[in-house]
């Protein structure tokens, strides 16, 4: 018969277990960055979601959690990440006319910048969205100093609010993307026009933040 503590080991979920959740995940954020993921591989974002799992299940008295729970433990993880690599390249210096003169003179990593830009914003935008009841304490990003945290808190209700003060159809367009998380395909149905068009009406919008928050001395 086996004793209580061989039984609990015998049911003790590892990495492994969870390896199908993560890479669901790593995928769906992958595909969220565009043009941009070249600036970190699908496999790293597995990496850190299994990075993630470990911390929680080596140091947690619980041998099994719910897939809502660990599905957000994972997308903070990653997210974090993103914010640590993204957080002021090219935030601060790219301006809206550099994208523009790449555009015109065909230059694709001018296109590059501007879907970077928008996951920047994306990724400040979804600390809100993470940050819930249930976000482990143990996966957060130790890389981040105290100011750097407050730094994202202060840009994050910054942001909301100066969307609030858009033109109504760029305020509209930007609540779909980085608060409904819906494609700029699928904008671009809901409005019947081009995904190039949406896509100016957003890096537009973003032009607009920018310069809020810079009168507001946030940048």
């Amino acid at each position: 018969m086996q004793s209580s503590e061989s039984l609990n080991k015998s049911t003790e979920k590892t990495v492994n277990d969870y390896i199908e959740l993560i890479e669901t995940i790593a995928r769906i954020e992958y595909t969220r960055l565009k043009t941009s993921a070249h600036l970190i591989d699908y496999s790293e974002l597995v990496n850190i979601g299994a990075i993630a799992v470990y911390i929680i299940l080596t140091n947690s008295k619980y041998s099994d959690f719910n897939i809502s729970y660990m599905s957000t433990a994972i997308k903070w993880a990653i997210r974090n990440e993103l914010r640590r690599r993204y957080k002021w390249y090219a935030f601060k210096h790219q301006s809206h006319k550099e994208d523009s003169k790449d555009i015109v003179d065909g230059n694709t990593e001018g296109i590059d910048q501007c879907q970077i830009r928008e996951a920047i914003y994306g990724a400040i935008l979804s600390i809100d969205d993470l940050a819930d009841a249930e976000n482990p304490v143990q996966i957060k990003d130790s890389s981040l100093t105290p100011e750097e945290n407050l730094e994202f808190g202060e840009l994050n209700k910054a942001i909301k609010n100066a969307i609030k003060y858009l033109p109504p159809r760029e305020r509209m367009v930007l609540e779909t993307r980085f608060f409904k998380d819906k494609k700029i395909k699928e904008i671009a149905e809901d409005l019947k026009i081009s995904s190039s068009r949406v896509s100016r009406i957003i890096q537009s919008g973003l032009d607009k933040i920018k310069e809020n928050l810079k009168k507001q001395e946030l940048l």
